[in-house]
């Protein structure tokens, strides 16, 4: 085998085969061969074969050339490498545009690379395909002065897989720092976390590996959690912050134990916890007394017709609440990351950036029906393919047009799945528009009038079909993608698409300003690191409109707090093809009058 894992589309796209080995043509010489054929101005210098590292020099010159930001986005299936396609891309990056790179020239030259392993520790996990699959959209800038040096880095989160914290599909694991601080933790760092097994958390699948490669995995995670502890140290975070990062990890994995059952004593069937000693360890962990916590776990509030009421919930309905202030809390953690790396590296004064975009593969579950989590992952890819097809297949044909050579250059077929993102998106009346329409008036619509309405408008549309029920009695439909049909089932998709967060958890972590001034319940977490990341920047909440202290309703944001940087639009800006001759190019630029607005895309 010849290892020859790429293969060029144009100057602008690249298609990377996954080995699923190590192979050479990924190697750090070859990419300082690279970096060096990119430095070399002669104008006789043979030509390279297509590496990730060319497409990485290509997009790094274009944009010093034309001072134009310039876009990497990588896409393709699960599994099929794109996380370590763009830890290559930005490896390359950093060795072109950092001074005495592996030197103590740039801080910077580590503190990017710590930055994504941190959020790859929090945001990736195993899964049957992929031993490193990302759970999240990912959008990262690589900002540069105009001499081209990095100066600073942005980073973006989209659509984590909040619901692997508390349901892990069979077969595979939840994110990774949960195992790294199983295996990698102290002696004294299991005694203060109470930590025990990994085999006796619900969290982690109580499965235990046995043989050889559970062992590699247990020191594998062991070493991981050693370079994430440094990793977190070089992006700015403090002891404190590392030791209260752990310590959330640990609450979380430790109220996924926590159990219930009914006091018969009570004139009601009310849940309480059975095992009230780990209720006091997440309660110590989360900065708030035991009661209160309880409370918060087995009732709930709810508001009808203006009224607050208080719904006493059974194990079931105590379960499902204790599982939602876990995802709320991981998901509020990954947040509060993501920021903090921006605020430590983030620069407001760059000239140009790179922006590299990846999203999860398309997603069809076999260990469960497919929800909301799919459907969503599964648009975006709809519409990141729609995308590239249209950049590789029809970019150039307005230029061809203005040149009057369209006639002379045939048509490339393909398949164009502009049908099924109209289906998905089309307002009004596409599946998504339904959906939010119908989760606006969750009170008086249900999954299956959702499904019947889906049915009614796109019923006869080829990319769509109603489904049989499922095995919980819900209603299904199948989308045919561009890489296959796939069905979803409509098992609670309007209340998650309200995607609310318990008001009653705000109120205990947060707290309220009554509470506050009066001393009494309702002064929020004892713990400030906890009750940061409830802030209300990171979380939207409506009071009560007799009562501003009493919070109705809450939401995270769907968006990160930070947004892609853009410029000032009907800017103009020359750029010219890229090729390997430097001297051809820059012959063709002086001839040639094509003008491109806006910024380049470069495919992988």
């Amino acid at each position: 085998m010849s290892d020859t894992i790429y293969t060029n589309i144009g100057s602008s796209a690249l298609v990377a085969v996954n080995p699923h080995k190590y192979v050479a043509s990924n190697a750090d010489s070859l990419l300082q061969k690279y970096t060096a054929h990119y430095r070399d101005t002669s104008e006789n210098k043979t030509p390279l074969p297509p590496r990730i590292f060319q497409l990485a020099n290509n997009t790094y010159y274009h944009m010093k050339r034309t001072t134009q930001d310039q876009s990497l986005i990588i896409s393709g299936e699960t599994g099929s490498g794109k996380s370590e396609t763009r830890r290559l891309a930005i490896k390359t990056l950093l060795e072109l545009s950092v001074s005495n790179p592996g030197k103590k020239g740039s801080k910077l030259a580590t503190q990017v690379p710590a930055a994504e392993f941190v959020i790859e520790s929090f945001g990736n996990a195993r899964t049957l395909f992929n031993p490193n699959a990302s759970r999240f959209g990912k959008y990262t800038e690589l900002q540069f002065t105009d001499k081209g040096r990095l100066c600073g880095i942005k980073s973006l989160d989209y659509y984590l897989e909040r619901n692997r914290v508390a349901a892990v599909p069979s077969g595979e694991r939840n994110f990774h720092i949960f195992y790294y601080l199983m295996a990698g933790a102290s002696p004294d760092e299991r005694q203060h976390l109470h930590l025990a097994d990994k085999t006796q958390y619900r969290y982690l699948g109580h499965r235990a590996g046995t043989g050889t490669r559970a062992n590699g995995l247990h020191d594998y995670d062991a070493n991981r959690f050693e370079q994430l502890k440094m990793a977190l140290k070089s992006v700015g975070l403090s002891k404190q912050h590392v030791a209260q990062t752990c310590q959330l990890v640990a609450a979380i994995l430790h109220l996924g134990n926590i159990e219930f059952t009914i006091d018969r004593g009570r004139d009601v069937d009310a849940a309480v916890v059975r095992n009230v000693d780990v209720l006091g360890i997440v309660a110590e962990f989360l900065g708030v007394q035991p009661s209160a916590l309880e409370a918060t776990l087995a009732y709930k509030t709810k508001l009808v017709k203006r009224e607050l009421c208080t719904v006493f919930l059974d194990t079931d309905g105590a379960s499902d609440n204790h599982d939602d202030l876990a995802k709320t809390l991981y998901s509020l953690l990954f947040a509060w990351l993501n920021e903090h790396i921006n605020q430590r590296l983030c620069r407001d004064d760059f000239d140009t950036f790179i922006g590299l975009f990846d999203l999860p593969g398309s997603q069809n579950m076999t260990s469960r029906p497919n929800s909301l989590d799919q459907f969503c992952i599964n648009f975006a890819n709809e519409r990141l393919q729609n995308f590239i097809q249209k950049q590789i297949f029809e970019s150039h044909v307005d230029e061809y047009k203005t040149e009057g050579i369209s006639r002379f250059i045939p048509s490339v077929p393909y398949f164009d799945n502009a049908e099924c993102v109209r289906l998905l998106q089309n307002k009004p009346g596409g599946l998504i528009h339904i959906m939010d329409d119908q989760a606006r008036r969750s009170h008086k619509k249900t999954d299956l009038t959702m499904v019947e309405a889906f049915g009614k408008r796109w019923g006869n549309h080829s990319s769509f079909k109603v489904g049989p029920v499922d095995q919980s009695g819900s209603p299904t439909f199948t989308v045919n993608h561009f890489n296959g049909p796939m069905s979803y089932s409509s098992e609670g998709l309007l209340e998650r698409n309200l995607d609310s967060l318990n008001p009653d958890f705000v109120s205990l972590l947060r707290g309220s300003l009554a509470g506050a001034l009066d001393g009494a319940e309702g002064v929020g977490s004892a713990n400030p690191f906890v009750k940061g990341l409830f802030s209300t920047k990171a979380i939207a909440t409506q009071a009560h409109r007799k009562n501003e202290d009493i919070i109705v309703s809450a939401q995270q944001p769907i968006k990160p707090m930070r947004t892609p940087s853009t410029r000032r639009k009907g800017t103009i800006k020359r750029m010219a093809m890229l090729r390997e001759d430097a001297a051809v190019e820059e012959q063709e630029r002086d001839d040639d009058d094509a003008r491109i607005q806006g910024r380049s895309e470069y495919l992988v």
